[in-house]
């Protein structure tokens, strides 16, 4: 497949979405581990004592790849395939044996103010970053046979569907398009297991809160079409959230935490720098919120439904 060129960086990539890219790198095994960090790329005191955190974590899991959330390099994303940030944010810090593993990540705010394109074209160069398109799908079969799909999504552009203006003008292309993919897959899928992966939050207790974008064009597919999770960052914290049979799991800490409030959703809500770690059975979906220095503070079992 032909992936697309960086956009300049006040460019918009478009980019085409697809049901099957990158070559699936899950086992199949009885429990299905990975690792879920959002809102990290930022040189900060917390960055690597959480990246060591996930290496030791994923050794104990044997984790199969890692999730980003989004954000993944501030303030102002990267403005190549070259740019330093690559080596500075990424490369150099998340250096333990069990994160050279695919790293599936989707796109936040900051890193359209960069070029989306970029972070695209640098699958084509990187053994573990995933990123081969803005949005798109791909599925698991675990050991009893049974599929898990997994959706990847762009939300940048759907926060723009309601006219509002962040601070990032041209990112209001393509929403619309994207919207009636998710609902085309999510209509045609058969996996019995459903997660979703955004960057912006449906609900939240953190300081951004939810996005009435992703509220209103996003939060109605995930109910119709029995999504079990869907994952987040943006707001710099952990949590667990539910809401209409759906669980909402922020990992947005990967390097600064900011405060938190209480939504009525909310179920646990952490500000500690962390990140979270999955396992994945034919029968639930386990959580646990850990934090910069390893330990557990919240644990989860989401039933399958």
């Amino acid at each position: 497949m032909q992936l697309n060129r960086p956009a300049s960086r006040r460019g918009f990539l478009l980019g085409a979405a697809a049901s099957v890219l990158a070559p699936c790198a899950y086992a199949d095994t009885p429990d299905l581990s990975f690792l879920v960090i959002g809102d990290w790329g930022e040189r900060t005191p917390y960055q690597r004592p959480v990246a060591q955190a996930m290496g030791r974590v994923g050794a104990d899991l044997h984790s199969a790849f890692v999730i980003s959330t989004g954000d993944n390099f501030y303030g102002q994303g990267v403005e190549s395939i070259a740019d330093p940030q690559w080596q500075r944010t990424f490369e150099e810090v998340y250096t333990a044996p069990a994160l050279q593993r695919p790293w599936y990540v989707v796109l936040g705010n900051h890193d359209y103010m960069g070029s989306p394109g970029a972070e695209v074209e640098y699958t084509r160069t990187s053994p573990r970053w995933r990123m081969p398109s803005r949005y798109w799908s791909q599925t698991a079969t675990l050991a009893d046979g049974s599929e898990v799909a997994f959706f990847f999504i762009d939300t940048t552009p759907i926060t723009h569907l309601i006219g509002l203006r962040d601070d990032v003008p041209q990112a209001d292309f393509g929403a619309r398009d994207q919207i009636m993919w998710l609902e085309r897959e999510l209509a045609s899928c058969r996996a019995p297991w459903r997660i979703v992966v955004g960057h912006h939050p449906v609900y939240s207790s953190g300081a951004h809160g939810g996005s009435r974008g992703v509220y209103e064009h996003v939060r109605p597919l995930l109910q119709r079409y029995g999504v079990q999770a869907y994952f987040n960052g943006h707001d710099h914290d952990l949590e667990h959230l539910e809401a209409e049979g759906v669980n909402y799991i922020c990992s947005g800490s990967g390097a600064e935490v900011r405060p938190v409030t209480s939504a009525p959703q909310s179920r646990f809500v952490l500000t500690r720098p962390g990140f979270v770690a999955c396992t994945l059975t034919p029968a639930s979906l386990d959580i646990r919120f850990f934090g910069h220095d390893a330990a557990s503070y919240y644990q989860a079992s989401i039933s399958r439904g």
